[in-house]
């Protein structure tokens, strides 16, 4: 039985939900929670995922409001 995943009253489909576990997963090593933020507002929160959309999320020197 799989269970749904409920993130600030938003249901998560499953690969936001895999997302959401590599996100946790990125923050026990240690990777800058700016980094993780960009990455959680493209992957989980728009769903967008691309080389482009990866390469802004992780080099990007934009504040992110997370």
């Amino acid at each position: 039985m799989s269970k749904t995943k409920i993130i600030d009253g938003k249901t998560l489909s499953v690969p936001q939900q895999i997302f959401e576990q590599f996100l946790e997963e990125l923050e026990t090593q240690k990777v800058p929670k700016e980094v993780i933020a960009r990455l959680r507002k493209n992957l989980v929160d728009n769903g967008q995922i691309s080389v482009e959309i990866l390469k802004e999320s992780l080099f990007s020197n934009d504040n992110v409001n997370a």
